[in-house]
């Protein structure tokens, strides 16, 4: 399979149209792709063994449903063991397409050069920032998380969330192998700190990098900036994996809460936000339903008429 995506899908660019006439749609006929955190998962990060069942029994009837997350597979594959997803997963905002039941990756995005991983640490080191630097090890097929210090609230509290995730390594200084590749990199701060290297970022690297620059969900007060490849987003991942199951966009039906799922919000044929999800997604959104808290994609789903 990773072959056969090699080869066919590279860089999908076809245009669809972007809205569904959802009174004749067959649901059997649709791709439904879930966010993970504040959307299918509760605010505490987690799912019941109830609602992995009730999807279960959905896959089992027919439904296509798969996930499209900013999670690694080793981060998001604990939470959902169990879940039978037989369509491949959307990982790490689109840097992995990864079969859920093994992890085997059957699709790349492109990544991050160190050149520019370097001028970033330059650029943000005399500003006394720190940076989560994600990077990929082919040999192997490990990922990492470096960090050298978290010197705020914000990051003190994303650290604390990878508490006891094999990921993680604390470094002097930032060096990688020949065959470790950087799928990505975050900063925590206040807004005021990390909107003149946002500004930078932006200006420097606008055909390398993708940046997402949003207040933290979880601690109000501090913002997160993200950064991937220009490449490698949900977007264009969804793009490939359509384009793989031979299915328009305009059949894929998205849910999402946060500033990383608008891309597939603008190419998905239905795009639904949660109610607790961020103004700049509701106003993106065709439709907004319950909150995650409240299992509403399950129950969006449950209300399709499989069985």
């Amino acid at each position: 399979m990773g072959n056969l995506f090699k080869n066919m899908f590279a860089k999908p660019d076809r245009k669809y149209p972007s809205y569904l006439a959802w009174t004749d749609a067959d649901p059997r006929n649709l791709l439904y792709i879930s966010d993970l955190d504040g959307t299918l998962l509760s605010s505490s990060g987690s799912i019941s063994t109830d609602s992995i069942q009730r999807l279960n029994r959905l896959i089992d009837c027919g439904l296509k449903f798969t996930i499209a997350t900013a999670r690694n597979y080793d981060s998001a594959h604990p939470i959902l063991k169990g879940l039978n997803l037989k369509i491949p997963a959307i990982l790490f905002n689109g840097v992995y397409l990864t079969e859920f039941k093994t992890g085997q990756n059957v699709f790349l995005a492109d990544f991050i050069t160190q050149e520019v991983v370097k001028d970033m640490l330059k650029m943000v080191t005399p500003r006394g920032l720190h940076p989560f630097i994600y990077s990929y090890v082919a040999n192997g097929e490990k990922h990492r998380v470096s960090y050298r210090k978290a010197t705020n609230p914000g990051a003190e509290t994303y650290l604390a969330s990878l508490e006891g995730d094999k990921r993680l390594r604390k470094v002097d200084d930032f060096s990688f192998t020949e065959d470790e590749r950087v799928s990505g990199f975050l900063l925590i701060n206040k807004k005021k700190a990390l909107n003149s290297t946002f500004q930078e970022l932006k200006k420097k690297f606008p055909d390398e990098i993708s940046l997402y620059f949003a207040e933290d969900v979880s601690r109000k007060g501090y913002y997160w900036l993200q950064a991937y490849h220009r490449e490698a987003n949900k977007a264009h991942m969804i793009k490939i994996l359509a384009q793989y199951l031979r299915l328009p966009l305009k059949n894929v039906v998205v849910f999402g809460d946060y500033m990383n799922d608008l891309g597939m919000f603008q190419i998905a044929g239905r795009a639904i936000a949660m109610s607790n999800a961020i103004p700049e997604v509701k106003r993106a959104a065709h439709e907004i339903i319950g909150s995650n808290d409240n299992g509403a994609v399950i129950e969006y789903l449950e209300s399709l008429g499989f069985s």
